[in-house]
């Protein structure tokens, strides 16, 4: 009899739930899906940005500038220190918005996104007009990197809002193809700037920065949404005793051992 509390809890806890976890990957689902896609690129474009700026800075500033960075540790961890206190206030911020209701949860997710993706491409622009001097260099390096951190209250959390089910199945494929970007960076660069350290050609590199930061971020604001998509679970049905219960699946009856 001691075992009819924790069975009817957990038959509760199963039963109650929003829709219940299909038994295999929707792989075609998943791989058609807009609002995943979105989330994939727009992570390629800043984990891109963010080797591009972390890597190939010192190079920039020690060739270009004749300015070694290294050697100042101050200034060395600026956009490090930056990007944490940032990710920080824009995770806490993000959940008291989320918790008000004033602003819906895409929304949220899409402003966010915009600060810490968008806004980075901006600055490469600016880069791009006054990157030939080591002060304003490091000050927008300084600020992309620290405006990044934003990603915690946007697209960063948006893979448990559209499918909580398979948010590390999504959030995988994200890794996986966005760990490219440190290979694809390092190429890039030095195709572009092998023996021509010239400020014309790192323009280049910070107009494809610009590019790259600006249209992942713009795959988010136009496919992104927060709203939990149908495949992330099953059909339920009403129970004749309330419950929401799977077409699939009913209630096993308990079998209690008598005792002699």
């Amino acid at each position: 009899v001691n075992q009819l509390p924790t069975y009817i809890e957990t038959q509760i806890a199963k039963q109650s739930s929003p829709g219940t976890k299909p038994n295999s990957l929707p792989w075609v689902k998943i791989l058609t899906s807009l609002p995943v896609w979105a989330i994939i690129i727009t992570h390629g474009a800043s984990v891109f940005g963010y080797f591009t700026i972390v890597n190939q800075l010192p190079t920039y500033m020690k060739y270009l500038l004749h300015y070694n960075i290294k050697a100042n540790g101050f200034l060395s961890s600026l956009p490090y220190l930056g990007k944490y206190l940032m990710a920080l206030f824009a995770g806490i911020v993000a959940d008291r918005l989320l918790n008000s209701e004033k602003i819906s949860k895409t929304n949220t997710r899409k402003i966010f996104t915009a600060i810490g993706v968008f806004t980075p491409g901006i600055l490469m622009i600016i880069q791009v007009y006054f990157g030939n001097n080591h002060v304003w260099s490091v000050l927008i390096f300084t600020a992309a990197l620290t405006l990044n951190g934003a990603v915690t209250g946007g697209y960063l959390g948006n893979g448990l809002d559209i499918a909580p089910n398979f948010s590390g199945t999504i959030f995988g494929m994200a890794n996986t193809l966005s760990s490219f970007g440190g290979y694809l960076s390092s190429y890039i660069v030095g195709r572009l700037t092998n023996n021509n350290q010239t400020f014309e050609q790192w323009r280049i590199v910070f107009w494809i920065l610009a590019g790259t930061y600006m249209v992942g971020a713009s795959m988010f604001l136009i496919f992104g949404t927060a709203k939990t998509l149908p495949w992330n679970s099953t059909t339920k049905k009403e129970g004749a005793n309330g419950f929401s219960i799977n077409e699939s699946e009913t209630l096993k009856p308990l079998k209690i051992e008598q005792s002699s």
